[in-house]
């Protein structure tokens, strides 16, 4: 399985389940200070030494397992105020580049100010330091989202182009300048822990494939999760502190693939646990790496969120860390786990961090600017995610650079960019907007025409950057589908209250039954937009409002334009018919006034599909 197959996985599971992170220290009072500590900074690579996709150059970070090809890497510790140059040495020539950044580890940056050049094979390379953010936390070789900051300046092929993709070299060589670095000051108050006195759910989750590849035939997301699948039989547990539970999962048939597995505690408010951890598979005891990652750590599960559900060491992600080798065709899975201790926020402190958390959705300013973008997914997992949507949104796990366009997937599993034009938009005060893509070229099998070329999307949605404090509403919302009007359904465009912190308005989720189906719709289409209406701002966008009237005048010109010409083409065809039959003249008038309809907007009828 390649890498891009792996992240098929992510795109997939991160749309449907909408789940929305919340940035670290969002809504945090917490003052900054300038940092004082070293910094480790480095060159992180990754790329082919001869054949396309041999990925046989990685450079994941000086001590990282992965890395691959002989590098030479010089690399540098720095303060804040000084320039370094750091660089990687390749014994021969670089065939493709897949992603390159410098990358700077410190814990916990709140902000970074610093100036980057480049070098290739000694040449002065320009960079397009406008291209994205000028520095973002992405986890990096065995550095968390919480220590590695990727600087502009690189290149990712799956995402932002600071640089023109470069191959054919042996050197490249990043000088930088740390201007200023912030850090939180530590003057915020500790959250007091006391040891968990409950009874905390215990279960294992997973995710695997019945009989064929990426079939995801066997679901198991928590135990009550619309979404699990494949009649799996799971024996769950709760426990206390000091307990020692098994829960185990059984399957009807021998799994063929194993996409993720682990044992979920599902407990609130937890700020320290300690467990011990065994497995059994068919019955033999399987060997655990706990030293592969984190002990434990949260992470969204099913219907339970991130502050909810506790990750213990001992599974195995296709994507991630792999704390066991990859199992399959086994029928059951069975954990045995002891809880030794667990630490949760004080009752005084809970209460903190729930008023702490309605903070995080942040304030909306009545009177600034925002922005609206097109979500989408496709049956094939083509997308475009939500901008905050922690794996491939604005500021996500991936980069922005996937935000920036529909990403789709070859039958390798290799991400592209669809070609198309994206419209976004941005909402200045009270107006009508649009967001869309156009001019769109699909792969030629990414939709399934065996149905009467009729195949719906899995998702649209208008998502945004704007707080969802519900100051600011959208309604009147419409879709359109290669210029012709989709009907909604009868719940129409809703809000997704999955999306905690920003305003985001769904008019299709297949796996959001409150959506309903929309209307018929040819596939594969070339363009689709939403229009919509902003209020709640302190000001109206006049120049939306101009433009709307406008268009509407427009339209009503060429519609009557339209049917003028088609009555003169009515008459001259009656005068030309002399010489024609009774029968030819009304067939041919008739033609004609169904034109007529189409151009003015006469509904003749509409199909629409059956869900």
């Amino acid at each position: 399985m390649s890498k891009a197959l792996k992240r098929i996985v992510v795109a997939v599971l991160a749309v449907a389940l909408v789940l929305c992170a919340v940035p670290a220290g969002a809504g945090s009072t917490v003052k900054a200070a300038e940092y004082d500590g070293d910094i480790e900074v480095y060159i992180g690579f990754g790329g082919d030494v001869a054949e396309e996709n041999d990925w046989g150059y990685q450079f994941n970070d000086p001590n990282n397992a992965g890395n691959a090809g002989d590098i030479v890497a010089e690399t540098a510790t720095a303060k804040v105020g000084d320039t370094v140059t750091v660089s990687l040495t390749f014994p021969s020539a670089v065939v493709n580049t897949w992603w390159m950044a410098p990358v700077l580890v410190a814990e916990n940056v709140s902000n970074v100010d610093a100036e980057v050049s480049l070098k290739i094979d000694g040449a002065d390379v320009e960079i397009d330091a406008a291209a994205g953010d000028a520095w973002w936390y992405e986890a990096t070789g065995d550095y968390t989202d919480t220590q590695a900051i990727r600087l502009y300046g690189g290149f990712n092929e799956w995402g932002t182009q600071y640089i023109a993709e470069p191959s054919g070299f042996t050197t490249v060589e990043y000088t930088i300048t740390i201007n200023s670095v912030e850090v939180s000051d530590g003057e915020a108050a500790a959250v007091e822990s006391a040891e968990f006195d409950g009874e905390a759910e215990v279960y294992i989750g997973f995710g695997g494939d019945v009989a064929e590849e990426n079939d995801w035939g066997y679901q198991f997301n928590d135990p009550n999760n619309a979404g699990n699948a494949g009649d799996i039989v799971a024996e769950t547990a709760t426990a206390k502190v000091g307990d020692t539970v098994t829960v185990s999962l059984t399957f009807p048939s021998a799994v063929v693939n194993t996409w993720w597995m682990a044992p979920v505690v599902v407990a609130e408010g937890v700020t320290d646990l300690d467990a011990t951890v065994s497995l059994k598979i068919d019955g033999a005891d399987v060997e655990i790496d706990a030293a592969a990652g984190d002990a434990w750590w949260y992470e969204a599960t099913g219907d339970y969120t991130d502050t909810q559900a506790v990750r213990l060491y001992g599974g195995f992600n296709e994507w991630g860390t792999q704390y066991i080798a990859e199992p399959s065709g086994f029928t059951t899975v069975e954990y045995t786990i002891t809880i030794n201790s667990m630490m949760v926020g004080s009752a005084a402190s809970a209460t903190d961090a729930e008023e702490a958390s309605e903070e995080t959705v942040g304030e909306v300013d009545l009177d600034g600017t925002y922005n609206a973008y097109l979500l989408i997914q496709t049956p094939k997992w083509s997308f475009r995610n939500a901008y905050d949507e922690q794996f491939y949104g604005y500021n996500g796990e991936n980069g922005s650079e996937f935000f920036n366009q529909i990403t789709g997937w070859t039958d390798d599993g290799e991400a592209f960019a669809v070609p198309c034009t994206l419209k976004d938009a941005e909402i200045t005060g009270n107006g009508t907007y649009t967001v869309g893509a156009y001019d769109i070229e699909w792969a030629d099998d990414e939709f399934d025409t065996s149905q009467g070329n009729d195949q719906l999307l899995n998702q649209i949605a208008i998502s945004t950057d704007i707080p969802n404090t519900g100051d600011i509403t959208i309604s009147d919302v419409s879709l359109k589908i290669d210029g012709s009007t989709v009907s909604l359904s009868a719940a129409g465009a809703i809000p997704n209250e999955e999306s905690v912190n920003y305003l985001q308005i769904m008019l299709l989720n297949i796996w959001n039954e409150d959506t309903g189906s929309i209307g018929y719709f040819n596939t594969p289409f070339s363009s689709i937009e939403i229009t919509f209406t902003v209020s709640g701002f302190n000001y109206d966008n006049e120049a939306a409002a101009e433009e709307e009237t406008e268009e509407a005048t427009e339209e009503a010109t060429e519609s009557s334009d339209d049917t003028a010409a088609a009555e003169e083409t009515t008459e001259a065809a009656a005068e030309e018919s002399s010489g024609l039959s009774g029968g030819a003249i009304a067939g041919i008038i008739a033609a004609i006034v169904a034109v007529i309809a189409v151009v003015t907007g006469v509904a003749v009828g509409k199909k629409k599909k059956d869900n």
